[in-house]
């Protein structure tokens, strides 16, 4: 569910905008939760050569994954979080250097995938709860990978120009496509596996919005409201009632992303607090704006990878919570959150700042 590499080379109908400040837009009903109690930290991981890490798991408390890469994006970067540190473990040789998402069922069944490096390198990985293996992949360029109730793998993927996009579960020891492939003009970018008969994906659909739902059959594209379609970045799924949606709507003036709500029956379209100026320079890095993860009480965070603040929404209104301190100067961006299990902490990760690497927590 993690914004992926491929987004470098993305369409997008709106990369033309001038500067726009987006404001936060309330919605009608009844707030979810309160911001919750807690603060955010700071954890401050050494040792390593220009790292930067693009996606984060978070089955429980004790256990956490975090991926991305290291030595100018010539090296895969596996973090493992046990025992209150941070540590790296080693991928498999062969491994894609820019590994792009991680994902969870447990401490052992973690699936990693990546990119880059050329046809002959892995571009998947399964974590047993022992070594990482290497695990052939169906199109040369993932996206990302999703772990539903049952514990089996979903993943999207593509060819490098962005074509052949589609929807695999591993299955039988293979990726077996799942059906929804996309004309020329679309992309996926965001899946959530929450179970075999309930998945999401997202993207930049070639007509409507772009976002997909399975009941197990078939496929179904959603339509979200509003007067431009929405490209979808992000998914979190938490309910067959409860699933929250980061989308840019693709209108010329660029209003903003929005937090869109799935309650079961309709679409709720919050527009997000965060300023943004020019969206073409952003739109060029890994997780340009930023990603969401629920707080464990109705509610949803939000780091948009350009401010000094994590934003709260409680499902009527949005507060501003200062970043952790730090000693670099500013703020490195953040690329991906998850929440621990289901408690109401949650993990932040980005880029590294030259060999330093910063890794928020809220607890």
């Amino acid at each position: 569910m993690r914004t992926a590499l491929a987004r470098r080379t993305a369409p997008l109908a709106l990369a033309a905008a001038a500067v726009v400040t987006a404001t936060a837009a309330g919605t009608s009903g009844t707030a979810l939760a309160d911001a919750p109690p807690g603060a955010w930290t700071s954890t401050d991981v050494t040792g390593l050569t220009a790292p930067a890490l693009y996606g984060v798991t978070a089955p429980d408390r004790g256990h956490a994954w975090a991926v991305g890469t290291q030595s100018s994006s010539s090296a895969p970067l596996i973090l493992s979080y046990r025992h209150g540190a941070w540590t790296p473990q080693a991928a498999p040789a062969g491994t894609a250097p820019e590994l792009v998402d991680v994902a969870s069922g447990g401490p052992s069944n973690v699936w990693a995938v990546g990119q880059g490096g050329g046809a002959a390198t892995a571009k998947s990985l399964h974590w047993n709860g022992r070594a990482w293996k290497a695990v052939d992949y169906p199109r040369p360029q993932p996206m990302a990978v999703s772990v539903d109730s049952r514990g089996k793998a979903w993943s999207i993927g593509s060819n490098t120009d962005g074509s052949g996009a589609a929807v695999f579960r591993r299955s039988g020891g293979t990726w077996a496509d799942k059906g929804l492939s996309l004309a020329g003009g679309g992309m996926l970018d965001a899946l959530a596996a929450r179970t075999p008969k309930d998945v999401w994906a997202g993207g930049l659909g070639p007509s409507g919005d772009g976002l997909w739902h399975y009941d197990g059959t078939g496929w179904t594209q959603m339509d979200i409201p509003g007067d431009w379609p929405q490209w979808v970045l992000q998914i979190v799924a938490l309910s067959p009632d409860d699933v929250w949606f980061y989308t840019i709507p693709q209108d010329p003036l660029f209003s903003g992303p929005d937090l869109v709500h799935w309650d079961g029956t309709a679409f709720t379209v919050t527009k997000t607090p965060s300023p943004y100026e020019q969206v073409r320079p952003f739109a060029q890095d890994v997780g340009f704006l930023g990603d969401i993860a629920s707080d464990g009480r109705g509610g949803v965070w939000l780091q948009d990878s350009r401010t000094a603040y994590y934003r709260h929404f409680d499902g009527t209104a949005w507060t501003s919570v200062p970043r952790p301190a730090n000693d670099l100067g500013g703020w490195p961006p953040v690329y991906d959150l998850a929440q621990v299990g289901r408690t109401a902490s949650v993990w932040g990760v980005g880029p590294g700042a030259g060999n330093r690497l910063l890794i928020d927590r809220f607890r």
